[in-house]
This record gives structure tokens, sequence and C-alpha cells, in this order.
């Protein structure tokens, strides 16, 4: 069995369930939504053959023993009671289902895309930082929530830069963005809370690659393709430009396997990763995702990228 740890309306997880049946294996969700409205887990430790089920609001019994493969695509929420109405006490109750969910999926003995241990710690900085220490180009960057370092950090790469989070939020999507003098005056709230700051990268077209255990996955995507990119965003962020023509990319060799090689330091089996290609032709490294989207690449250049999530989940690749 394979279970998918996401909601049943997330397009990717569907997608890939859809494969699994057709290669017979039989695949199980687990939203975590549920969790908390009638979801039941048991965790026995300290006997043998000590249960480890769930049990689904329609009282579906899951034996977690027989769960061969796990596949963390960006879980939900538990949902809890109305009346738990003291936000203290929800942001406990979540974080005691996460430690419980993750100390029972951890105890099985599958296979898991990706490990939750690899996601907690594929922070952006982190795979930056490997990159740099592996032989990848990337751009300077700071992360910093001092509007003194920022302005220090504009100055010297004359305010060409962009800016991003730390983290994908699951309430809204969150571009990177170019930096413009307007965006200034929001530089009075960096310190509630940090963020990334890079030097703009600039170049024709972006890459994104998907890695999925051993296969890679190249499409490139021509940002210059429309309009002068002094009037668009979409140069800087691709997801933002609908229209950018996605071809196949035949990514050398080097940094197929420098990529690799950052997927192993970081213990990631998946991953959707961004580069973009510089005027002289260069491949700079921007970030990896453990979760990233996959589906837009796959209708736009198709690549078959679904089917080896799949196989890579079934044990067959």
């Amino acid at each position: 069995m394979i279970l998918i740890v996401s909601s049943v309306m997330d397009a990717h997880a569907r997608c890939v369930a859809q494969e699994l049946e057709k290669l017979g294996e039989a695949v199980f969700f687990l939203d975590m939504s549920h969790c908390g409205s009638g979801t039941l887990v048991e965790h026995q430790i300290g006997r043998s053959g000590a249960p480890l089920t769930l049990t689904t609001e329609d009282g579906t019994l899951i034996n977690l023993c027989e769960v061969s493969a796990v596949w963390h695509r960006r879980p939900q929420r538990p949902r809890f009671p109305s009346d738990l109405i003291d936000i203290e006490d929800r942001n406990f109750a979540n974080l005691e289902w996460i430690d419980a969910l993750d100390s029972l999926l951890l105890s099985i003995d599958a296979r898991h895309m990706n490990p939750l241990w690899s996601q907690r710690a594929a922070l952006k900085p982190r795979q930056l930082e490997i990159a740099r220490r592996l032989g990848l180009r990337i751009p300077a960057t700071l992360v910093t929530n001092d509007p003194l370092r920022v302005n220090e950090f504009l100055t010297m790469h004359r305010n060409n830069v962009v800016y991003k989070s730390l983290t994908a939020p699951n309430h809204c999507f969150l571009a990177t963005r170019r930096w413009s003098e307007t965006d200034g005056a929001a530089l009075v709230d960096l310190p509630i809370s940090p963020a990334i700051f890079q030097e703009e990268i600039i170049g024709p077209s972006d890459v994104r690659v998907t890695i999925v255990g051993q296969e890679i996955f190249a499409a490139r995507i021509d940002t210059s393709a429309s309009r002068p990119s002094s009037d668009r965003q979409s140069d800087v962020d691709s997801r933002l430009d609908l229209d950018a023509p996605y071809e196949l990319h035949d990514l050398p060799e080097s940094i197929a396997q420098l990529l690799r090689e950052l997927m192993s330091e970081l213990g990631l089996v998946f991953g959707t990763i961004d580069l973009k290609i510089t005027n002289e032709g260069d491949h700079v490294f921007l970030e990896v995702n453990p979760q990233g989207q996959f589906l837009y690449v796959e209708i736009l250049t198709g690549l078959p990228i679904t089917l080896a999530v799949a196989r890579f989940l079934a044990g067959r690749s």
C-alpha cells in the first residue's frame, strides 16, 4: 500500500494516485485536516507485534505495517472542533498531531519521499551554502530582518536585487519579486520577520529541474519572449508568466551531477530546482523545493514526471 499524506483535493497527489492505481498499487490518502475531528491513531511501543494503525472518520482501519511507501505532499493542518477557540491550545494540539503522526510514520519500514527530517532540514540558506560548497554558482545572498543591512546590500548591488520569503506558506502564494524604490517603505516592518535578499541574475531563461530518485527532468522557460523585462516581474519568477514558452532542456552533465550531489547532501529523493541561465550561458542555482509543483511542467513539455513519481513510490525505478 502507498500512503499519500495530502489532501484529496491536491491535483498532484490525485494524478500520482491514478498512475499508482494503473500500476496495480493500492493507495490511501491521509488528509491531516481530518485529524482532530475523527481520525484515530494507535502506536503501542515496547511490545512485539503491537499495532500501528490509523482509523478514519468513516471507520476504515489502516494497518501501517502494510505501507510500503509514504509521500508527504503538503499536509494540511488538523481541523479542530469549533469550541477549541484558544489559539495557544489549537497550536499545541496541532504540534501534538504532527509529532504523533511523524513518529508513527517513521516507525514503519517504508520508502519515504521525502523523509520528514530532510524536508525540514532543506532550508533555503542551507541549500545555498551546500550548493556553493559543491561548486554550483549562486547569487550573492543576504538573510536578515535588519533594514540597515538591506540598504547596504542594495547599494552594493546598485538596487539590482530580488527578494523572497524563506518558506512557502500554505495560505497564499508568495512570488520572488524585483526590488523597486516603492518597496523601501515596507522596510519599517522587516524587523518582524527575516527575508531573503539576492543579487538579480540577469539572463534570457529559467530552468525548472525536477529530480525523482536518480531521474532528472529539465525544462527551459524563455522569460524574454514577450514584453521587455523592465516592464514585468515574470522574468524574475517565471511562474508569473503563463505565456512564457517551455521546452525540453539538455542540462549539462556537470550541472546534473552537482544537483544529484546537492540532493544527496540534503537527504532528498524528490525536488523541483530553479536555475537561471545567464547571458553568458552559465547555470545559476536559486533553490530546491522538496514539495514543488511539476504538473504544469509536464503539461507544457510532455515530460513523464507523474509516472516517474509513481514508479519511485512503487519501488519500480
